[in-house]
């Protein structure tokens, strides 16, 4: 055997003549285009009313939407004892219902919401009865029915449901109005709210933790 073949084998570093696998200079850069698209915050907008998408109430009591993308208003369905009726009627209700959403194909939103119990009325009539009475006994009872309607008051809510239409403009909406009353007419009576009524429902929506 020659002394060439024992010779050690002796590899060449020479950069240049493969590139390298990892270049860290380029990944730092990749790294910090990434952290600058990231940090990139969106524009937050000026005031709660950019946010919301009602911004003015129409003559007739309507809410005029943001952007031009039409109108809006809201009625109460007027709500009806479910189990008390006899199963030829709730099925007549639930057909009449069906009906509805079939015909109906525009854009409107059923919404059920949680109301204090109004019994100041109630109140002020056992109040009255209280100043006017003169019988021991019958006083023990009124004074006793006055607790329980203050109980009603504290502890209990009334729910309502209410219907949002929308339309494109305000003579679409009255139109689409007139057919909803006459489609739920026998159903579920719709009952006009008042301006007042309507700023509360928008209030309550937007802040549902608050108590009207």
């Amino acid at each position: 055997m020659s002394l060439e073949e024992n010779r050690p084998i002796i590899f060449s570093e020479d950069k240049g003549e493969q590139p390298a696998l990892f270049d860290e200079s380029i990944t730092l850069k990749k790294h910090k285009r990434k952290k600058r698209r990231k940090t990139k915050r969106a524009r937050v907008k000026a005031s709660v009313a950019d946010i919301l998408s009602i911004c003015d109430m129409t003559p007739d009591g309507a809410f005029a939407l943001q952007e031009n993308k039409g109108y809006m208003d809201i009625m109460q369905l007027q709500s009806k004892d479910i189990y008390s009726p006899s199963t030829h009627e709730t099925e007549y209700d639930i057909m009449m219902m069906a009906k509805f959403f079939q015909s109906f194909s525009y854009d409107i939103k059923i919404v059920s919401m949680n109301f204090p119990v109004d019994i100041q009325k109630q109140l002020r009539a056992i109040d009255h009865k209280i100043e006017k009475n003169s019988a021991p006994l019958y006083e023990r009872f009124l004074l006793k029915k006055r607790q329980e309607l203050q109980f009603l008051e504290t502890h209990r809510t009334n729910r309502e449901f209410y219907l949002f239409i929308y339309a494109a403009s305000l003579k679409q909406l009255s139109e689409y109005r007139n057919n909803c009353r006459r489609y739920l007419g026998r159903v579920a009576p719709l009952i006009a709210l008042t301006e007042e009524k309507k700023l509360d429902l928008i209030y309550k929506l937007y802040n549902q933790n608050s108590k009207l």
